[in-house]
């Protein structure tokens, strides 16, 4: 039986990285008020891996990067 594997979506993925990379990740989560403590339980994961995140220093892969992604947008809609 072949096991199916989500992929995740690149454009997605992608957007996300270049985000954090320029700081915008950063400036929409703080437009939006929340703290990146709020922004790490959101998602699961450590408040210093959001800050790494944010600073360009690493980069979220999957389904991480489709979720953080996802709730950046719905910060910067609201």
């Amino acid at each position: 039986m072949t096991k199916l594997v989500a992929v995740p979506d690149l454009q997605t993925v992608a957007w996300v990285r270049r985000l954090a990379r320029t700081g915008t990740a950063r400036l929409i989560r703080e437009g939006a008020g929340i703290s990146a403590s709020e922004m790490a339980r959101a998602l699961g994961v450590s408040p210093a891996a959001v800050s790494r995140w944010e600073r360009g220093e690493r980069a979220p892969k999957g389904d991480l990067a489709e979720a953080w992604a996802a709730l950046l947008r719905r910060l910067s809609t609201e």
